[in-house]
């Protein structure tokens, strides 16, 4: 059947790029409004992801205000249909205000005033309604910052040194994605930092998401990039390139499991589909039989130790896999965690429920279409 290029007609984007927009030591470097501008002519382009060009407006640096921000949102509320998907992408400074139960998570806007977050800030709880209330199946906040999970401070160290405080928390993260079809994607996990990639021109995170949408994730027979494979790309070569010693890692926060589609890929030539918005990729169903005998422990252990940095606790896979994590010993860097929760298995420890294929299922089931994982699985 006669191959047909095709626009992504539900696409709609927000992107917010303040650097110099800020004022006095709050300025961040030049590549964030570029990581913004690059990112709005990559969605616009036919030959690449194919939205339309009217729906995808950029907000950077002055006059990303407090207002502007907002009215954007609301348009994206008014206008935005149930068949679309909606990106919204953010980077900039963000902070936590006090600690406890009156603590409060925020954004800062253009014309953030420091002593006055409340009233000059972007909450978290506004923005999640904002968010929520717009129409659209499929909604994806991403943050390219550093301590991106808690979005703290983008590519500065201002943080630090007291002008600002600590960023928003994870649970305001959890609390943007919770509703169906909300993604947040994150340049990397709330104990690391977001690092610029010189040699591009670009942030590492956003280089490699602009690569990723430009088609090096992983190949699909129908024309479109899904969310999960668009993640799996950015969870292997992000971390694949360290930056002063330190390795920045991805990380995706959403309820539901399903690889919906994000943007055309290359153009979108498909095979005899009319609507790229009717396309559905089904998540690959985990196999939770795999024999020890099968399973590379070493192999298996790198991929842990790269989807789960921090150890077996991390998102509660150990758990979530059937394993006991009293049998645990937790000591030394995730890697080391890893290792030692690894040759618990081998020797018939971790608790009743775990072994290698529970543990491989129960990583599928948040990242199904990872190449090692559904090797490792048999699949």
């Amino acid at each position: 059947m006669t191959k047909q290029r095709k626009e992504f007609p539900g696409g709609r984007a927000l992107l917010i790029g303040i650097g110099k927009g800020y004022s006095g030591r709050l300025e961040l470097p030049d590549v964030v409004r570029h990581d913004a501008e690059a990112l709005g002519a990559v969605l616009r382009d036919p030959e690449l992801c194919g939205y339309p060009a009217p729906q995808v407006r950029l907000l950077l640096d002055s006059d990303a205000t407090r207002a502007n921000i907002l009215s954007a949102l609301q348009e994206l509320v008014e206008n935005a249909r149930p068949s679309d998907t909606v990106i919204i992408f953010f980077s900039g400074h963000g902070g936590q205000w006090a600690v406890g139960a009156d603590a409060y998570g925020y954004i800062c806007p253009a014309d953030y005033v420091s002593m006055d977050p409340e009233n000059t800030g972007i909450k978290t709880d506004e923005l999640s309604n904002l968010v929520n209330a717009i129409p659209a199946a499929r909604v994806v906040l991403i943050l390219d910052a550093c301590h991106a999970e808690a979005a703290a401070v983008v590519k500065s160290d201002e943080a630090e040194k007291g002008l600002l405080p600590q960023g928003l928390l994870t649970p305001a993260l959890q609390k943007l994605s919770s509703g169906s079809g909300r993604v947040v994607l994150a340049s990397c996990s709330e104990n690391e930092r977001s690092y610029t990639y010189s040699a591009k021109g670009q942030s590492l995170f956003t280089y490699f998401l602009l690569e990723g949408l430009k088609g090096a994730a992983p190949e699909i027979e129908d024309g479109v990039i899904g969310i999960f494979d668009l993640f799996v790309y950015l969870s292997r070569e992000v971390p694949a390139r360290p930056q002063r010693g330190e390795v920045q890692t991805p990380v995706i926060l959403m309820r539901s499991k399903t690889n919906f589609p994000l943007a055309l890929r290359r153009g979108g030539w498909l095979k005899g589909v009319e609507d790229p918005m009717s396309v559905s990729i089904p998540a690959l169903a985990p196999t939770a039989t795999t024999r020890a005998s099968s399973v590379d422990p070493q192999r298996l252990e790198r991929v842990l130790a790269n989807l789960y940095p921090t150890g077996p606790l991390h998102d509660e896979i150990w758990s979530r896999a059937g394993g006991d994590v009293s049998t645990l010993r937790l000591s030394g860097s995730g890697k080391a965690s890893w290792h030692a929760a690894v040759k618990a298995i081998a020797n018939g420890g971790g608790g009743a429920g775990i072994s290698y294929g529970s543990l491989i299922a129960a990583a599928l089931d948040e990242y199904p279409t990872h190449s090692d994982l559904r090797e490792l699985s048999g699949s």
